[in-house]
């Protein structure tokens, strides 16, 4: 009985850590799309990876990439997030932050080193996403950093 106890004692003590990291995986995801700062930066000094997925694979970089939120993306990539992280179709922050017209954000990741010509699954780079979604502002910055103009115009004529 005393051994049956024990065993039970131990499998709980081993089993609860994972269960506190998987909810606080699940709390950075939440808390990185809604753009609420303090509580990834709370959840990164915990130790909670800033490289860390949804459950369909999307890098929290590229959530808040998508909702515009540059506290948050600051936040991320200073707690040591891959500004060239992609999701399943491989959209990157700077992809989806230039197909929101996100510009404030956009400058952000050009300066942290974002790959400005890196493509997606389908062949289309942040430039050609701004383009296409009439951003001229983001436009400029990205050829400003070197992204290559022939990439938007082969996606346009698509």
């Amino acid at each position: 009985m005393v051994r049956s106890l024990l065993w039970i004692v131990l499998g709980v003590c081993l089993v609860l850590p994972v269960v506190a990291a998987s909810d606080a995986t699940s709390r950075l995801v939440a808390a990185a799309a809604a753009g609420r700062e303090d509580e990834v930066r709370d959840l990164l000094v915990q130790g909670v990876d800033a490289n860390t997925k949804n459950e369909t694979g999307r890098p929290v970089l590229v959530m808040a990439g998508f909702n515009g939120n540059r506290r948050t993306v600051l936040t991320l990539l200073a707690a040591g997030a891959d500004v060239n992280a992609v999701d399943g179709v491989g959209t990157s922050a700077l992809m989806a932050a230039s197909a929101f017209g996100h510009l404030d954000l956009v400058n952000v990741l050009v300066v942290a080193g974002a790959d400005v010509n890196l493509k997606d699954a389908s062949g289309k780079s942040a430039l050609a996403r701004a383009t296409l979604a009439g951003h001229a502002d983001v436009v400029e910055v990205l050829k400003a950093a070197g992204a290559v103009e022939e990439d938007a115009g082969k996606v346009a004529k698509k």
